[in-house]
């Protein structure tokens, strides 16, 4: 971002053509040889093309020297150079507060434009545009300086925007608190993992379709999750509970998870799990994953044989942010900063409550609700939504 300026008179240098070695060494040995200060420089090459922008500040009657060596510089690398120098007030530059980033397997001008045009309305002046990912998935990042809306209301005002039009984006506080620690909390059942570990032993108990109807109703948010689950557990009666580890090993993580997990240990951060499903499953998955915080029902286990009920508190809706919370206590970081990441109803809690709640490959009832949201099936893509690379 640009320095404070504090010359009273600027130059703007932009340098486009073809892109070789050795253009921006011609320019700045050019610019040495006056009494120049550099307060901003951007540079960007796509296709081999150069945009080389650089705003200084000189003395006034310095410009038309400066003006002519830059006109025999474009002659000499064959490149247009265009300047523009004018008086201005002494008044600092501003920043941009926050980041808008869009993710997109084929992003479209649409996309850009609903998004732009949205944050016209509410007086929200683009500082930069930048693209930060092609492959997997392309991820362009917009600063923004919004004076007159918090974080908060810019995610619900864009949320809107990015449901009408299918857009997977999120907006995260600018200036260095991307990159201070932050804390993770994923949803397990059909977010850390692809399948659903209740259904997964319904079939072992010869239930599968009673139970999958309970929790297709639950995840869509249209029956108390504690009652469902209840309902759904009672059916596991007499289960075997060897079947546990049987279910174990028919688990696969979700596409993208490792990665993930790992990007987010190498930079520090703190990743934790909190779960509707079940520890006696989950938990030596979790282990190997090296989760650092995780919460998930009990079975309750007589004599090797399921009873059909669950031991202890019932990790529901309210249990869920109350972990989330809990986690982002011990570790000492601000809710601010905190990343809460599901597929359900029962999700939503901590999703709205998280600095940055993502809504994952969701049922659409928790995807209008939630501020941002991931349409595809690959969770590293919350690494480009957090703005971090591997």
């Amino acid at each position: 971002m640009p320095n404070k300026n504090t010359s009273a008179f600027t130059g703007l240098i932009l340098v486009s053509g073809e892109d070789r070695p050795g253009i921006t060494e011609k320019l700045m040995s050019l610019l040495s040889e006056f009494s120049i200060s550099i307060l901003d420089i951007e540079q960007l090459v796509i296709r081999g093309r150069l945009i080389l922008t650089v705003l200084i500040g000189l003395n006034e009657s310095h410009a038309a020297a400066v003006a002519a060596d830059l006109e025999l510089l474009e002659k000499e690398v064959g490149l247009d150079i265009a300047i523009d120098f004018t008086p201005e007030q002494n008044h600092p530059e501003v920043s941009s507060n926050l980041h808008v980033v869009i993710i997109s397997d084929a992003l479209k001008p649409k996309s850009v434009a609903v998004v732009a045009a949205e944050l016209s309305k509410i007086n929200a002046n683009i500082t930069a545009i930048r693209r930060t990912s092609t492959n997997p998935l392309t991820a362009i990042e917009i600063d923004i300086y919004c004076p007159d809306k918090s974080i908060k209301e810019v995610q619900k005002l864009l949320a809107v925007v990015a449901i009408s039009h299918k857009i997977d984006l999120a907006v995260e506080q600018g200036s260095g608190m991307r990159s201070a620690k932050r804390l993770v909390m994923l949803d397990m059942d059909s977010t850390l993992i692809a399948q659903e570990v209740i259904d997964l032993l319904a079939a072992k108990a010869g239930m599968a379709k009673e139970v999958s109807a309970i929790t297709e109703k639950a995840m869509a948010g249209e029956m108390d999750f504690t009652q469902s689950l209840q309902a759904r557990v009672s059916l596991l009666t007499g289960l075997n509970e060897s079947m546990l580890s049987a279910v174990r090993s028919e688990i696969t993580l979700t596409q993208g998870a490792e990665k993930l997990i790992q990007t987010l240990h190498l930079k520090g951060h703190k990743v934790g799990v909190v779960s509707g499903g079940f520890i006696d499953v989950i938990e030596p998955i979790l282990k190997e994953l090296k989760i650092d915080f995780y919460k998930a029902n009990k079975l309750e286990i007589i004599d090797g044989k399921l009873t059909g009920k669950l031991e202890g508190v019932i990790i529901d809706r309210s249990a869920k942010l109350d972990a989330l919370i809990t986690f982002a206590k011990n570790e000492g970081i601000p809710m601010s900063q905190t990343v809460a990441i599901g597929d359900g109803a029962n999700d939503l809690d901590m999703i709205q409550a998280a600095g940055l709640g993502i809504a994952f490959n969701a049922k659409a009832k928790v995807a209008a609700a939630a501020a941002t949201t991931i349409s595809g099936s690959d969770l590293s893509a919350v690494l480009l939504l957090m703005g971090l690379s591997d």
